[in-house]
C-alpha cells in the first residue's frame, strides 16, 4: 500500500503531518482501445485499425484530371515565358466544365458513379468486418471473464 506524506501549517510554530493513503489499484482491468472513448489514434496499433478508404472523386475531379495538363499547355503556349499560376488554371478548367453540354459530361457523370459504387462497397465491406471483429473480441472477452 502507497502513502503520501503533506505537511500542513496550522499556526505559526505548530504543523501536523498528514498521511493520505493511495487507492489500491490493483484489481483493474485494462480496456483494449477500440473499446475506449479516446479519439487519440496514435497510440492504436496498426493491425487493429482498417485501412483507410479512397473517398469518392467527382465528375469535376475525373474532368480535372483528364484536362487540367493539356489547358496548363495552352495556357503557357499563349503567353510564352510567363509562369501560369495554380488560380488562373483552376479558373480555366471551372469555366469550360461549366461550358461542357450535357452528352460531354456524361462521360464523367458515369465515372463518378462508378466510383460511388466502389465506395459504398468498400465502406460496407469494411463496416462488416469490423462488426465481424467487434462480435468476436467480445466472446473471446466472455469467454475469459467466465
Amino acid at each position: 500500500e502507497r502513502q503520501q506524506q503533506h505537511q500542513v501549517i496550522i499556526g505559526p510554530s505548530t504543523s501536523v503531518t498528514m498521511v493520505k493513503r493511495k487507492e489500491d489499484r490493483s484489481d483493474w482491468v485494462a480496456v483494449a482501445p477500440e473499446f475506449s472513448n479516446s479519439n487519440d489514434h496514435r497510440h492504436r496499433d496498426d493491425n487493429l485499425a482498417a485501412p483507410p478508404i479512397k473517398p469518392v472523386t467527382s465528375a469535376y475531379q475525373f474532368y480535372q484530371r483528364e484536362n487540367s495538363q493539356l489547358i496548363h499547355a495552352e495556357l503557357s503556349s499563349a503567353s510564352p515565358g510567363q509562369k501560369v499560376d495554380v488560380g488562373t488554371l483552376t479558373r480555366e478548367v471551372s469555366s469550360r466544365w461549366q461550358a461542357l453540354t450535357s452528352e460531354e459530361r456524361e462521360k464523367y457523370e458515369k465515372m463518378a458513379e462508378e466510383d460511388r459504387f466502389r465506395f459504398r462497397s468498400e465502406s460496407h465491406k469494411r463496416d462488416m468486418e469490423i462488426m465481424e471483429r467487434r462480435e468476436r473480441l467480445r466472446k473471446e472477452r466472455e469467454t475469459l471473464i467466465l
